[in-house]
């Protein structure tokens, strides 16, 4: 009788490498599992290219389905975490070369590009105005690339060099704007603390 595989969170079958191994013999539980990994991940890094959550959502999921019609090369990967940020990059910057090129061909031509609805502007105002823990609200007032190296050092814990080959920027450059972030967060605990006395 064959038993269930158990991809435990502790265990050695859980490392990126084993998963992208199964994944490449066509296991598609691993694959769930990395997908679960990374999803939330891989979609807040795409925001740093495209400020539209549906189309960065559509875009990442495109980038597992691009895993998966590939898998039979992903024994040539070292770092799946890496591989699958640049993959990330690489379509999000596509995306929006052809967006960039759409939008200049309906300039051209005179057509005017539509607006959203009044009703998707305010579905996504609600969206935006979720409540949020204390850390959201703090990570809010950080600047928006400070913020995307702080939480793809801390939360999804790529090293500096990891983070300033994904993002084309120095390791120096990573490291200024992690310091920016911690003083950032310093200040706002430091106030919150005070107004909790």
């Amino acid at each position: 009788m064959k038993t269930k595989r158990n991809l435990t969170i502790g265990g050695p079958e859980f490392s990126d490498v084993r998963l992208f191994r199964s994944i490449k013999e066509g296991d598609y539980e691993a694959m769930d599992i990395f997908f679960n990994r990374y999803y939330n991940s891989l979609c807040r890094f795409g925001l740093l290219y495209e400020s539209n959550a549906d189309i960065v959502e559509e875009e990442v999921a495109d980038v597992f389905i691009q895993l998966w019609n590939r898998r039979e090369r992903l024994d040539e990967v070292m770092n799946p975490r890496s591989y699958v940020y640049v993959m990330t990059k690489n379509r999000m910057k596509k995306r929006v070369k052809t967006d960039h090129y759409h939008e200049s061909m309906d300039e051209t031509s005179g057509l005017k590009l539509a607006l959203p609805s009044v009703e998707e502007q305010i579905i996504e105002k609600e969206q935006k105005e979720i409540d949020r823990s204390k850390i959201s609200e703090i990570l809010d007032d950080i600047p928006k690339k400070s913020r995307l190296i702080f939480e793809l050092s801390r939360v999804d814990g790529l090293k500096y060099r990891e983070i300033s080959e994904l993002l084309n920027i120095s390791p120096r450059t990573v490291e200024n704007h992690m310091a920016t972030a911690m003083k950032s967060i310093s200040r706002s605990l430091l106030a919150h603390n005070r107004e909790n006395r």
